[in-house]
């Protein structure tokens, strides 16, 4: 992962919220320039085109996101606990950052490019992994049966998160995500959790 300047995280984040408001198509460095202030040969000084910026959305959304991984895989947590922390951390961040919910979620603003995919697939696949490591625990921990493939459990877990957060984004954040998101979460706990 990469280190951004303050200067580069602005481009960033000015980035993230064209991508956000108005569509994938209308991010480009004359856009960019244009909202945040300063000439487009200032912007090329900190990427070198369109595609790197994009690159540096995803460093930084793999940055914020893994940030949390300490607390997270703190000793003595059960398998649950962490699924919990994982969860609430995503509805905590999304709340607070609505323009980044809406492009981590949206399906045109990566898959078009194999670099940005191969990217994508790569936090994923971390994300996975994290999510995946709590779920065997509490299967260990006999807290879910150990029956239910873990593999499932996760398209389960991060479905249903990824479905609300649609819902949210496109309602124009309507309601109360981390409320509805832990919400769900005891829903499915229940279910999965079968005596």
């Amino acid at each position: 992962m990469r280190k951004f300047s303050s200067r580069q995280e602005q481009i960033v984040k000015t980035s993230i919220n064209l991508i956000a408001n108005q569509g994938i198509q209308q991010l480009t460095i004359k856009h960019i320039s244009q909202e945040i202030g300063f000439s487009e040969p200032a912007i090329y000084r900190h990427f070198q085109n369109k595609l790197d910026i994009m690159l540096a959305i995803l460093d930084y959304f793999e940055e914020i996101t893994l940030s949390f991984r300490q607390e997270m895989m703190k000793p003595g947590l059960t398998g649950i606990e962490r699924i919990e922390i994982f969860l609430l951390n995503r509805y905590q961040l999304f709340t607070k950052d609505h323009a980044l919910a809406k492009i981590m979620f949206s399906d045109e603003s990566f898959q078009y490019e194999t670099q940005l995919s191969l990217k994508f697939l790569d936090i994923m696949n971390n994300h996975r992994n994290l999510l995946v490591l709590a779920i065997r625990q509490a299967q260990l921990e006999g807290s879910i049966p150990s029956d239910i493939p873990y593999s499932h459990l996760f398209q389960i877990i991060v479905g249903s998160m990824r479905l609300l957060v649609n819902r949210w984004s496109y309602s124009n954040f309507s309601f109360d995500l981390k409320s509805e998101g832990m919400s769900l979460w005891q829903t499915i706990k229940k279910i999965i959790q079968r005596k």
